[in-house]
């Protein structure tokens, strides 16, 4: 049932919880002070450019601030909650830390409400990246019914300006996205899946469909940076690449991945290279990616490639149906 069976009622889209905690959607005229409390808590001082630049952000990306619950006790906002729904029936929960180990629980039960109402608007699966070494928040989204997947290294790079497409083997060559492609990136992609170390715990989780669409919301879609590598008449490999950052310097490597067939045959430094080719050629300065720690393979691929290492954060996953 989750913990959502130790609230007290719910009466106008309100829940009470155990210790006198109210759980409900935020107001309008809340709104500023639940974002302070996203961004970093009672106690973080975040500033008025902090929030402006958060809504700034907000708005271009179109995230529903709408969904914003707080937590309040005596008619005051102590916690706060934000999930940014993406395509593919997904969505990253934000939520503000406890001031103290008394609220820990109430936490708890905010973020199991949020994940209530987030799966009235049919999405599937919420997520939420951590701190590794947060050990607080771990134990509270745990309790939240949360399970760990991976924790995650994000890598950044930037290739030489003079770097050239690869040299491809005989028999090869590159196709990009379109209607007339999209079932074989569809099938590539699954075929990838097979005997990854690449967050395997994800797999046979989401539908296909939402899978290419949550790589397709990664950053600024073009149909020209999605590749598929082809040996004669079959694809062997993907490259799923989208411009990213708010200062169009960044392009992030959104997928890559080989059938376990096409392993072992140095095909990922091709993949790898074209993708360091195409940030040159469009003017980007840098590369980024995150790829799971247990996937050594791919991080030795990474490192020869000249990325290094920036952050890692540990993804939490709730299956929602």
């Amino acid at each position: 049932m989750g913990i959502l069976s130790n609230f007290l009622g719910w009466r106008d889209g309100r829940a009470a919880v155990d210790g006198g905690a109210i759980l409900r959607p935020a107001h309008t005229a809340e709104l500023d002070l639940a974002i302070r409390l996203v961004l970093g808590g009672q106690a973080a001082g975040i500033t008025d450019h902090q929030v402006s630049e958060f809504l700034a952000f907000a708005n271009e990306r179109g995230i529903d601030l709408g969904l914003l619950w707080i937590a309040e006790h005596a008619d005051k906002p102590l916690l706060a909650a934000l999930p940014i729904i993406s395509p593919g029936r997904t969505a990253l929960l934000f939520a503000s830390p406890p001031p103290s180990h008394a609220t820990e629980s109430t936490l708890g039960h905010l973020i199991d409400a949020v994940c209530q109402a987030i799966r009235e608007r049919d999405i599937h699966l919420a997520q939420a990246l951590l701190d590794p070494a947060d050990e607080v928040m771990h134990r509270i989204y745990t309790s939240a019914g949360f399970e760990v997947m991976a924790e995650l290294i994000y890598l950044q790079g930037s290739p030489p300006p003079d770097i050239a497409p690869p040299v491809l083997p005989p028999h090869c060559r590159w196709a990009t996205y379109s209607a007339a492609t999209h079932d074989q990136f569809i099938r590539t992609i699954q075929a990838s899946y097979r005997q990854s170390l690449d967050c395997p715990a994800l797999n046979g989780l989401r539908d296909m469909g939402d899978v290419i669409e949550g790589h397709k919301a990664s950053g600024a879609f073009a149909p020209g940076h999605w590749f598929l590598l082809y040996e004669a008449d079959r694809p062997i490999g993907v490259l799923l690449l989208a411009s990213s950052g708010r200062d169009g310097d960044l392009m992030e490597l959104v997928y890559l991945g080989l059938p376990p067939e096409a392993r072992g045959r140095k095909l990922s430094e091709i993949l790898m290279r074209q993708a360091m080719a195409v940030v040159a050629a469009t003017k980007h300065q840098r590369l980024s990616l995150a790829v799971d720690e247990r996937n050594v393979p791919a991080l030795k691929l990474y490192y020869r490639n000249g990325m290094n290492r920036i952050a890692s954060k540990l993804a939490l996953m709730r299956d929602l149906r």
